[in-house]
C-alpha cells in the first residue's frame, strides 16, 4: 500500500494468494474489496474482508494477507481531513458527535463492515474513474470529500464512530475553534481567549496557520459563505446577512461588492440567470 502514498485514492490488486504481509501505514486509510479477499491478523486472531466490505485502517503496522483480490483505497491525509472537515461542518451541518461505543469498535487497529448499496456505487464509481488518465489530484480529493460526507451522514454508527475519532485524533484544536467561530462575529481578543492564547501569541500563531490577519480571513471566510448562499438557497440577502454575522444590510452589501465586484443582488441575478 505504500507504493501509491502520493495517490489520494489508488487500486491495489493482489493475484493468488499471497503470504502475509507486514504492511506500514503512513495514513489512516479506507479499503474496500471490490473482488476476492483480504485477512487481517490482529492479536493472533484473523478478520476476514470479503467482497464488497469496507475497511477502516489506522495508521501503524498491520499483517495481512491478500486473496486474489482488487481493492479500491483512498488514503486520508491529516492536512485533507482537517480542510474536509471543516468544509463539511459549515456548509453541510455535518456533526462530528456520536454517542455510539462499543468494544467493536474501540479496541482493534481496523475496523469492517458490510458495504451500504451507496457507499458500494460510490466505490464502484470510483474504480472506473481510476481508469481515466484524466482523474488526477483534485477530481480525487472531491471524490475524497464525497467519501468522508456519505460515511458521516450514513447509518453504520461503527463505522462513522471510528471515523469520527479519526478525524479527532487529527483536528488541530486551534484549527478547529476558529473554524468553529467563523459565523459568531466574535472578535480577536475573544478568539484568543478561547484558544488559551494571548491575543499577540494568537495572532502569530493565526498569521502562521493562515498566512493572513484574523480580521481579514474572517471577512473572506463570511463572505464566500454568503456567495455559496445567494446561489443555491433561496434565501433573501438579509437572512444572508444575518447567516454570516452581518448585523448591518448596508455594511454587508458594501463588503460583498468590494469582494466580488457586484452587490449581492446583481450578484444573484447574474449567476442564477438561465
Amino acid at each position: 500500500m505504500n507504493s501509491h502514498k502520493n495517490a489520494i485514492v489508488y487500486r491495489l490488486e493482489k493475484s493468488g494468494m499471497d503470504e502475509v504481509e507486514a504492511v506500514m501505514l503512513e495514513d489512516d486509510v479506507v479499503v474496500f474489496v471490490v473482488s476476492g479477499s483480504m485477512n487481517i491478523l490482529y492479536n493472533g486472531v484473523k478478520t476476514v474482508i470479503s467482497q464488497q466490505n469496507i475497511l477502516l485502517l489506522n495508521k501503524g503496522l498491520h499483517r495481512i494477507e491478500f486473496c486474489d483480490c482488487q481493492t479500491v483505497v483512498f488514503r486520508l491525509p491529516i492536512s485533507d481531513i482537517e480542510q474536509i472537515v471543516c468544509y463539511l461542518s459549515t456548509n453541510y451541518s455535518v456533526s462530528l458527535i456520536s454517542g455510539h461505543n462499543c468494544e467493536y469498535c474501540r479496541f482493534r487497529n481496523f475496523f469492517s463492515a458490510s458495504s451500504t448499496a451507496v457507499l458500494a456505487e460510490f466505490f464502484s464509481s470510483v474504480n472506473r474513474l481510476l481508469s481515466i488518465p484524466d482523474f488526477g489530484e483534485q477530481a480525487q480529493k472531491l471524490k475524497l470529500v464525497e467519501l468522508i460526507y456519505l460515511i458521516l451522514s450514513g447509518s453504520n454508527e461503527c463505522l462513522k464512530s471510528r471515523l469520527i475519532r479519526v478525524i479527532a485524533s487529527h483536528n488541530n484544536c486551534f484549527t478547529q475553534t476558529i473554524y468553529n467561530n467563523i459565523f459568531k462575529a466574535t472578535q480577536t481578543a475573544e478568539m484568543a481567549q478561547r484558544c488559551n492564547l494571548s491575543v499577540t501569541n494568537f495572532r502569530r500563531k493565526f498569521s502562521n496557520q493562515f498566512n493572513t490577519s484574523p480580521c481579514k480571513w474572517n471577512i473572506s471566510q463570511r463572505l464566500e459563505r454568503a456567495q455559496a448562499l445567494l446561489l443555491i438557497s433561496d434565501y433573501n440577502i438579509s437572512e444572508i446577512a444575518a447567516i454570516c454575522a452581518y448585523t448591518n444590510l448596508s455594511h454587508f452589501s458594501k463588503a460583498f461588492k468590494s469582494h466580488f465586484c457586484a452587490t449581492p443582488t446583481q450578484f444573484r441575478k447574474l449567476h442564477r440567470k438561465k
